[in-house]
């Protein structure tokens, strides 16, 4: 596997970032399964089911093994800063200096929600709903920052952890900073002294908001995103 890793690195980058947000993600979502195993493993201690508990505690540590070896894996993805930074480039259209003329033939219908389990590889955003309130977004990284200050203003003490949550930052980089100089391409959440990573991918921004998500508490289909434009035929 190692060797697989190393080859797609110096070989196909761009592939081997997009497997490692979709490793992010499906440790994420096998995270999320944790929730649920736990309120299983309450509901078998207050009938006294001690059969089940040694089941679900089995169960426990079989994902934490799962998610320790995929952690594994997404670190061995990592790239190198430069060559990220330019694949991310391409695929959030910054370095297009104008629209194509078939402009208009890229865009989509901008009333249809996304989930946050959606593919946003050459997609370019028009909004994100939280709360039950839609926010305009001209790109990824306002959906990321303004996503930041709804949940900055729901609870900021819970926000402002997400500075010395491991869980919360990546394994190479950090994505919560209260100094802007430790992270790369800073944005400073409005209404907090914390800065936030803005030079992600849209999937990268995705997993991140999942992942701000689950320690809100808030359910993932709580959370709605409507595209502006594709430009998947472009590439």
């Amino acid at each position: 596997m190692e060797k697989l890793i190393l080859f797609l690195k110096n070989e196909f980058p761009k592939d081997a970032l997009e497997i490692q947000e979709c490793i992010e993600l499906l440790s994420q979502c096998i995270g999320g399964s944790v929730e649920s195993i736990k309120d299983a493993f309450n509901k078998a201690v207050d009938v006294r089911d001690y059969n089940k508990l040694t089941t679900l505690q089995e169960l426990l540590q079989t994902v934490d093994e799962i998610q320790i070896k995929l952690e594994d894996y997404t670190e061995q993805l990592q790239l190198d800063e430069e060559i990220e930074d330019e694949i991310i480039s391409v695929e959030t259209g910054e370095d297009d200096t104008k629209e194509l003329p078939d402009y208009e033939s890229l865009r989509v219908d901008q009333k249809i929600p996304y989930t946050l389990y959606d593919d946003y590889t050459h997609k370019r955003p028009a909004a994100f709903e939280i709360f039950g309130k839609r926010h305009d977004a001209k790109d990824w990284k306002e959906v990321f920052v303004s996503t930041c200050q709804e949940l900055a203003q729901k609870d900021k003490t819970k926000f402002e952890s997400f500075v010395i949550d491991k869980t919360m930052q990546g394994r190479k980089v950090a994505y919560f900073c209260k100094d802007g100089k430790g992270i790369r391409s800073p944005r400073k959440v409005e209404g907090t002294d914390i800065y936030v990573m803005t030079n992600m991918s849209a999937n990268q921004v995705r997993n991140v908001i999942g992942r701000m998500l689950r320690k809100f508490g808030i359910k993932i289909n709580e959370y709605k995103l409507f595209l502006k434009a594709d430009y998947t035929a472009r590439h």
